[in-house]
């Protein structure tokens, strides 16, 4: 079997979809150069044009910040933005320009990486379809054209990624509630992996209600978590985008890269304002948190103070919700 394509795809930062493959990969004779899946002992031959390297580290990483707690559409839109600024975008609820939200949310990302995978991006060649594209690109900036360019290939080509499987949850939590202490707070919502077991972790857990619990890659309607590890290498999911290069750095001509770096950012900087607006519009339509009393809270080992807000008038209907953009975390590559 073939290694499936985890670089080397172009996607659109304004809207985070993945548009089309743009880097030609290639293939050694069968058997030369391959990878084994550990869950389920199937070979893949890999594409001359990678490295593939252990996920280790960067499941490290991604495990260290797993569990995201949003107050309001800004967080949420604010956090997706500077996932594409760090150049490390996330996948499942995080990969999308958010639709919020009456209630906060808490996300836990629990990720079962594979492997990673490098491109070379002095040395990729890119294939037919993106040459021509290309080459359709005037010296002198015409909008449309440019713009056209963008809808079907995008702003970037991602070079590097995290390749594997993820289950998702989402909970809401008590919008006006306020934790004192949001790691302790994390750590007690009683997502699947976690058995919360003491007082403190018992307040906090009333706080909340789970209300989605999803698996991305593999075969997502198997209910044992050992069969669905055994399917992930046939059909994993784009975890993480760990680099990507602007289409401006794939061309040679001056005046053509100069006008793919002013589109982008025009592009960008347009997309950015827009989002930014409709999160503040939903979060102005939520009737404002009304600060109480603090109580303190027992544990075994701890004390901590947490503030207890008045709950009366918290939670009006927000009828603007964000723009709702596919994205290619949800689905698999191929």
């Amino acid at each position: 079997m073939k290694l499936p394509r985890g670089v080397g795809m172009s996607v659109d930062r304004s809207t985070g979809q993945l548009m089309a493959v743009a880097v030609q990969l290639t293939y050694s004779p069968e058997g030369s150069r391959t990878w084994t899946d550990g869950h389920s002992g199937a070979m893949f031959d890999i594409f001359n044009e990678a490295v593939l390297g252990p996920a280790n580290q960067v499941v490290m990483a991604y495990d260290a910040a797993r569990v995201h707690i949003f107050q309001n559409a800004s967080e949420l839109e604010a956090a997706w933005r500077q996932t594409f600024a760090d150049g490390k975008v996330r996948g499942g609820e995080l990969a999308r320009p958010p639709n919020m939200l009456h209630e906060a949310l808490a996300l836990s990302q629990r990720v079962i990486g594979l492997y990673t995978l490098t491109l070379n991006v002095s040395t990729l060649q890119l294939n037919s379809f993106a040459r021509h594209a290309l080459s359709q690109l005037t010296t002198t900036l015409d909008p449309d054209l440019y713009e056209d360019f963008l809808d079907s290939w995008g702003t970037h080509v991602i070079t590097k990624s995290l390749v594997g499987g993820m289950i998702e949850e989402r909970a809401k939590v008590t919008r006006c509630f306020r934790a004192s202490n949001n790691v302790m707070f994390g750590r007690c919502i009683p997502f699947a992996d976690r058995t919360p077991n003491n007082s403190t972790c018992a307040f906090y857990a009333a706080q909340t209600r789970i209300i989605s619990k999803r698996r991305l890659g593999g075969n997502v309607v198997v209910d044992n978590d050992d069969e669905w590890k055994r399917s992930l290498a046939v059909g994993p999911a784009l975890l993480q985008i760990l680099e990507m290069v602007p289409w401006s750095d794939l061309v040679t001509d001056d005046a053509i890269k100069q006008n793919l770096r002013t589109i982008i950012r025009y592009r960008q900087r347009n997309v950015d304002l827009v989002q930014a607006e409709a999160a503040r519009q939903v979060d102005a339509r939520l009737s404002p948190c009304i600060s109480g009393a603090k109580i303190t809270v027992g544990s075994s080992d701890k004390f901590l103070s947490i503030s207890y807000p008045s709950f009366s008038t918290c939670c009006a209907d927000a009828a603007d919700r964000l723009m709702n953009y596919s994205y290619f975390y949800k689905s698999h590559f191929t």
